[in-house]
């Protein structure tokens, strides 16, 4: 098997994961400081890091393929075959991609809920600008929810000074 050539490839994985991370990194910067236009940008960014990502994914299944093995490989079955050192550096880094993964789908998640969190505000903006409810509800005096009257729609909470 190409050793040299599949530990390199791991290595660009790597690599271009690590630059991913750091995007994602700054694109939650980018969110609380209601950065717009730069946040675009880094998802420009991230598109061509994807792509990199991609042109390295299929150069590994090409090297997988050329010993008879599938893309769906597992690391494993791929270390078995190659020599004990080869094997120990490819589950080196092997480690080092589940690592930047899990820290890749949690800075993803956090940004989702910024986004999302972001969204709501906006909504919320828009519907006292445009005059809409805001679901039906609002809270009384007491504290305690009262439905909306027909002849006005609430658009703020009540509340006693």
């Amino acid at each position: 098997m190409d050793q040299s050539g599949l530990l390199s490839t791991m290595d660009l994985h790597i690599s271009l994961h690590r630059e991913l991370i750091e995007l994602e990194r700054e694109k939650i910067s980018r969110i609380l400081a209601q950065d717009w236009s730069g946040l675009e940008e880094q998802v420009k960014r991230s598109t061509e890091i994807l792509h990199r990502i991609e042109t390295a994914e299929h150069r590994r299944v090409k090297i997988l393929q050329a010993q008879g093995r599938g893309a769906d490989a597992t690391l494993a079955e791929i270390v078995e075959i190659l020599s004990t050192e080869g094997g120990k550096e490819l589950q080196l880094r092997g480690q080092t991609m589940r690592s930047l993964l899990t820290e890749l789908r949690d800075l993803s998640r956090r940004c989702e809920e910024l986004i999302s969190s972001s969204l709501e505000v906006v909504d919320f903006t828009l519907s006292l600008l445009a005059g809409r409810g805001t679901g039906g509800k609002t809270y009384s005096g007491e504290g305690s929810e009262q439905a909306d009257r027909d002849d006005h729609p609430s658009l703020v909470f009540d509340v006693k000074a």
